[in-house]
């Protein structure tokens, strides 16, 4: 029990230091971390349904909650989805660029960020 609690806290530990985990095999086309835009975009070789299946576990590994998704596009399968942890917002957007190709684009919004620069 004791080497069970020990391994759990040191999990724990592990995951919050490491941050926010990404599905592995995409390809980065822009980034910026000035939180006015979307922090990364890029491609992924994988097909819609695969790339959103590794989306959705990568979040859910981290501890996010899925809140609900938004249609875009139904030719391009382009949806946004929401998801939340504690007081952030993650916004991912997913769309089919080929039956082998998923683009995407994500962001996060800290909810105590955004009300306090909205009072500047």
């Amino acid at each position: 029990m004791k080497k069970t609690f020990i391994l759990l806290l040191f999990c724990t530990v592990f995951l919050l230091t490491t941050g926010f985990s990404m599905p592995v095999k995409r390809s980065v086309e822009y980034s910026d971390d000035s939180g006015k835009s979307w922090r990364e975009s890029g491609l992924m070789s994988a097909s819609f349904v695969a790339a959103q299946q590794a989306w959705e576990l990568a979040l859910r590994r981290e501890g996010w909650r899925f809140v609900r998704v938004i249609g875009i596009d139904t030719e391009t399968n382009k949806r946004l989805e929401v998801w939340r942890k504690n007081t952030d917002t993650l916004m991912l957007c997913l769309w089919s660029c080929s039956t082998s190709s998923t683009g995407y684009m994500w962001g996060i919004q800290n909810k105590k960020q955004s009300s306090e620069e909205v009072s500047k």
